[in-house]
């Protein structure tokens, strides 16, 4: 008879609620079983959404405002968990996941993994001491159009990259909602948003090369002050609304990246392109560009075999796969360590204007 595995959840907003509940309830073998968050109406609001739209119940016992608590209890074996599914705010992922590792569950935490290195080396220890698996919810690898362009790059067609593109703006797009622009909660704004999904793919289409240097430049220009926007911009503390960095990797390859919540542009703009020395590729739309019958070509994706996926979803539906059959991590806190560096070096650049070198 197969195992059940029992879910634990770290904050119950929206994330998990719009985001990753669809992937849980998609499995017959993880059943929802606790929930945790600091916040009363949140936790009821979860609950009660369980409940109405999937037939799941969470009893009261079985719901804290203390995950420390709820992880206590497990240690104890009062509360039987398998997996745990943390979705706090940035700057409290580090404490609910070495809790979680200690109660003996799996975990997958949402991106970015932490707000500095020195937290996702604790978090990468505290897995290999409990014997589990680390998974961050890197959920732009899981697109269809990603899963399809990780499959062209496989294949040798665009031969050594040596230069990419990772770009994600907005031109006015601050959230309003939770404390993405709390510093205290979020540590960052665009960088720890948007540009980790944007790296992270980029560096994965790139086998993860190892990151060596940093030239970035940081600003707080719209998003502070009175806009269109509907955020309040009084309680706008986090360092920046946009970003622009240069990034050298071993092999020779540089990646350009620019990422903002508010920039004075006509639209939003999303794209990865690798280049290499037998083609290129990007993302939106998935183009491979190479030299075919004497001529340069772009080969456009008219059906993609991935069509359908919901990247949140197959995420999720990766881990426990990789949990069940014994697998690596999908995404590896050692990959998210490299990414995190990164994102830590285009602050420290931002701040100094220097080049920072990446150890």
């Amino acid at each position: 008879m197969a195992k059940t595995y029992k879910l634990g959840v770290v904050g119950t907003g929206g994330i998990f609620r719009g985001a990753h509940v669809p992937g849980w309830v998609a499995l017959p073998d993880v059943e929802i079983f606790a929930l945790a968050d600091i916040s009363e109406a949140a936790l009821k609001a979860c609950a009660d959404e369980l409940r109405a739209k999937h037939g799941i119940e969470v009893p009261a016992e079985r719901q804290y405002t203390d995950y420390r608590k709820m992880f206590r209890d497990a240690a104890a074996g009062k509360l039987p968990l398998d997996l745990v599914d943390v979705c706090t705010p940035n700057c409290y992922h580090m404490d609910p996941v070495v809790q979680a590792f200690k109660a003996g569950a799996h975990v997958i935490v949402e991106k970015p993994m932490a707000t500095s290195a020195r937290e996702a080396e604790k978090m990468i220890a505290a897995a290999e001491e409990a014997g589990k698996m680390l998974m961050i919810a890197q959920s732009f690898r899981f697109t269809p159009e990603a899963l399809l362009m990780k499959d062209i790059m496989n294949s040798g067609a665009v031969g050594r990259p040596y230069f990419a593109e990772a770009v994600m703006l907005r031109p006015r797009g601050v959230p309003a909602w939770g404390l993405f622009i709390d510093k205290k909660a979020s540590a960052g704004g665009p960088v720890y948003d948007l540009a980790v999904h944007i790296l992270d793919l980029t560096f994965h289409l790139l086998g993860f090369p190892q990151p060596l240097a940093v030239s970035a430049g940081t600003f707080l220009e719209i998003s502070n002050k009175p806009s269109v926007m509907k955020h309040d911009q009084k309680r706008y503390t986090v360092p920046e609304d946009f970003a622009v960095a240069t990034i050298r990797l071993e092999g020779g390859i540089v990646v350009d990246l620019k990422t903002s919540w508010a920039l004075n542009i006509p639209g939003h703009e999303s794209q990865v392109r690798v280049c290499g020395d037998k083609g290129g590729l990007q993302l939106n739309p998935v183009t491979l560009v190479r030299e075919e019958f004497g001529a340069l070509m772009n080969s456009t994706v008219q059906v993609n075999p991935y069509a359908g996926i919901a990247s949140h979803s197959e995420e999720i539906r990766r881990f426990v796969q990789a949990i069940r059959e014994g697998l690596p991590s999908p995404v590896p806190g050692e990959q998210a360590l490299k990414t995190q560096k990164v994102l830590d070096a285009i602050y420290k650049s931002g701040e100094t204007g220097r080049e920072v070198r990446i150890r």
